[in-house]
């Protein structure tokens, strides 16, 4: 079978959950499908860059250039298609759904990662009847989703018949590594509690801001580090400045590959994810398989993904989530069952069962 990818994700995007999606796909395919491509000309995509199938990737990586940008994608766009009109896939995979491919190659596959356009379209500058994907959903042969509720988003939001649907999980880009338990992970106590990724919008960054200072424990010996939103703005500044945080307690990490990750889960002493919604989260499967606690909220895909094995709180709480901080903390035994019942959540998540999913997917459209 001839599966394509086309260029997006990977020209649009260096570092991120959907380019890492795709890559893993692209990835695990590859190694049960030969002929399982990616065509463009040109990549940003640090993780396309350590591909073990570079010679299915029809392009080049190139550092980010700014003011190539538009000319780069101009000539990735044309290429892409003329190239994937070559080949003559079975399967054509679109990486981004907000720009329609131009070209009728079918059958054409489109995966959703989430709804947040459309239900936070305020925060966006747009109205509530804002609907981005409408013209990709329209003509895609089949739609996956990467989680239970945002199949049931999509269907109550873009009104698409379920039987257009299935749903694959994604993988855990950490399965690779060592799970086995660690005892040394109950008795450390490291000083710092872990956020990933845009602290903006409905990230809900602040709401763990305030759990963080309300706790006087908390705040005098821990700090928190986040990796993957940018230095902080100065808006931020002083919106933590209104809380009467030090600045230095707030550590902004600025790489953002998997050796630094990898470390910053395994020494935190809890990963804290906030959101007000999610299509999936992926860091909260990372976090398990790496022996890191988590405490996450408790809306949307972030219930299916943790299972029984993190603690939750509403995130619209900060009172909440600051006891649940002081229990990571204070209670040794609670921690244990965390992270063991964690290891054994994180393995049910793999980028093979991910890929073998999607081709069967692939299989009943050709």
């Amino acid at each position: 079978m001839k599966i394509v990818f086309d260029f997006k994700i990977f020209s649009h995007q260096k570092f991120g959950g959907p380019s890492r999606y795709f890559f893993n796909l692209f990835e695990n395919l590859s190694s049960i499908n030969k002929d399982t491509y990616v065509s463009n000309i040109t990549y940003i995509n640090y993780y396309l860059s350590k591909s073990n199938f570079k010679k299915n990737i029809f392009g080049i990586y190139l550092p980010k250039v700014k003011y190539l940008n538009y000319y780069l994608n101009k000539i990735n766009k044309n290429f892409s298609y003329r190239n994937i009109s070559k080949i003559k896939p079975d399967i054509l995979h679109t990486t981004d759904y907000f720009n329609a491919p131009s070209d009728n190659i079918r059958p054409l596959i489109v995966t959703v990662h989430d709804l947040i356009h459309e239900i936070f379209h305020d925060e966006f500058g747009k109205t509530k009847d804002y609907r981005p994907k409408k013209d990709i959903l329209r003509i895609a042969d089949h739609i996956i989703c990467v989680s239970e509720n945002t199949k049931k988003d999509l269907i109550n939001i873009y009104n698409i018949d379920s039987k257009k649907i299935s749903v694959v999980y994604h993988g855990n880009s950490f399965e690779t590594v060592d799970q086995s338990f660690d005892e040394t992970s109950i008795k450390k106590n490291n000083n710092y509690f872990l956020y990933i990724g845009s602290r903006k919008r409905y990230k809900n960054f602040f709401t763990f801001v305030k759990a963080f200072k309300k706790n006087k424990e908390i705040y005098e010996n821990y700090n928190i580090v986040c990796i993957g939103g940018g230095n902080l703005l100065d808006s931020e500044k002083k919106k933590l400045a209104e809380e009467n945080i030090n600045l230095k307690k707030i550590i902004i990490h600025q790489s953002y590959d998997d050796s630094a990750l990898h470390s910053l889960y395994k020494n935190a002493c809890a990963l804290i994810y906030p959101s007000l919604y999610e299509g999936f989260g992926m860091p909260i499967l990372e976090a398990m398989a790496l022996n890191c606690p988590v405490i996450c909220s408790d809306t949307s895909s972030m219930l299916e993904v943790s299972g029984d094995a993190a603690l939750t709180f509403s995130p619209l709480s900060y009172e909440d989530l600051s006891d649940k901080m002081f229990k990571i903390i204070s209670d040794s035994v609670l921690r244990k069952k965390l992270i063991i019942e964690g290891i054994q959540q994180s393995k049910k998540f793999t980028w093979k069962k991910c890929a073998n999913e999607t081709l069967s997917v692939y299989n009943k459209l050709t």
